[in-house]
């Protein structure tokens, strides 16, 4: 049932700040996406590991570890940004609104999640690297050269890490829905349902860009605007 919403200038003052985070994180969802299209672009990313078997072993091809680490340092950082903006927007919202309680704690999850699985990939490709250099470039790998313990523990690390960064990722988008809920604008939703999409994640991002001004144009002009009851 809709109703009049009047904010208080403290309200007003938080709202603001939490919708220009939203819209910076939408923001970085389009660099983000920007990123990958440019890696794909310029990458086999298939071809980065290439693995033969043979019966004396297995025999990896690797690229450069600074390869390695330009792609993942690039997205890792924009990735990690984007989810403290959601977070804290989510956050500053839920002092006044608690239905967003719980997408503040679940972009933390997501924040932990995405930590853990890069920690992990870390560890795998570092077990990789060095069985590699154990056995000597374009050689088979023997089972003596590869450290199983931590390879493994590399997989589990990654594994824990993206079921906790999806879980978490899922929460952020029910926060994103949520706002069109609160300010009456769908195109918050459907940006939330395209951001599950590969490159149709990029219009998403355009969407909450838009829809996060947009909502931010009604805090701070009008003296009142129409909001679902809560």
């Amino acid at each position: 049932m809709p109703g009049s919403y009047v904010p208080s200038a403290g309200s007003r003052a938080a709202q603001v700040s939490s919708l220009s985070r939203v819209a910076l994180a939408a923001i970085l969802v389009l660099v983000g996406q920007m990123w990958g299209i440019v890696v794909l672009a310029i990458t086999n990313i298939s071809g980065l590991i290439s693995v033969t078997t043979s019966s004396s072993g297995a025999k990896i091809s690797l690229p450069s570890p600074w390869l390695w680490v330009a792609y993942l340092l690039g997205g890792a950082v924009v990735a990690l940004t984007e989810i403290l903006l959601f977070w804290a927007a989510f956050r500053g919202l839920a002092r006044e609104d608690r239905s967003f309680s719980t997408p503040a704690s679940l972009a933390v999850v997501a924040f932990v999640g995405v930590v853990l699985a890069l920690t992990g990939l870390g560890i795998f490709l570092k077990a990789l690297y060095d069985a590699v250099a154990c056995a000597g470039t374009g050689v088979p790998i023997p089972s003596s050269c590869l450290t199983t313990g931590t390879f493994w523990a590399g997989v589990a690390l990654l594994g824990i890490g993206a079921l906790l960064a999806v879980i978490g990722y899922v929460g952020v988008l029910v926060g994103i829905w949520r706002l069109g809920t609160r300010y009456v604008d769908s195109l918050f939703k459907v940006g939330a349902v395209l951001l599950i999409f590969p490159y149709l994640n990029l219009i998403g991002g355009v969407m909450i860009l838009v829809a996060a001004r947009k909502a931010r144009g009604k805090v701070e002009g009008p003296e009142s605007w129409t909001l679902l009851s809560r």
